[in-house]
């Protein structure tokens, strides 16, 4: 029995692992990617600095899916430019859970 429920745990755990709910996005790096790539035309509040950023800390824009915005961060929108090759999905992914820390 004692085998059995080690087992269990062990694919449990995998399972976990697989399905990428042991690796959620981490939005204090979010914080410091957002510094350095985003924070001269979004602001350090996600206000926006310039004419057409999106404001982040009103939401409309934050009502989208994670998988939404990562694909506009990935392929770039108006002026913005795209950040494919520049950061992992992963990276994606933290600046996106960090972006939704700016709604007020």
């Amino acid at each position: 029995m004692k085998c059995l429920k080690a087992g269990l745990l062990a694919v449990a755990g995998l399972m976990l692992a697989w399905s990428g709910l042991a690796s959620a996005a981490d939005a204090i790096n979010g914080g410091k990617l957002y510094a350095r790539y985003c924070e001269n035309c979004h602001g350090g509040d996600g206000a926006g600095r310039i004419p057409g950023a999106p404001d982040f800390s009103r939401g409309e824009r934050m009502l989208q899916p994670d998988s939404t915005l990562v694909d506009s961060i990935k392929n770039g929108m108006g002026m913005m430019p795209a950040y494919r090759g520049q950061l992992t999905t992963k990276e994606l992914f933290d600046l996106t859970a960090y972006l939704r820390t700016l709604r007020r």
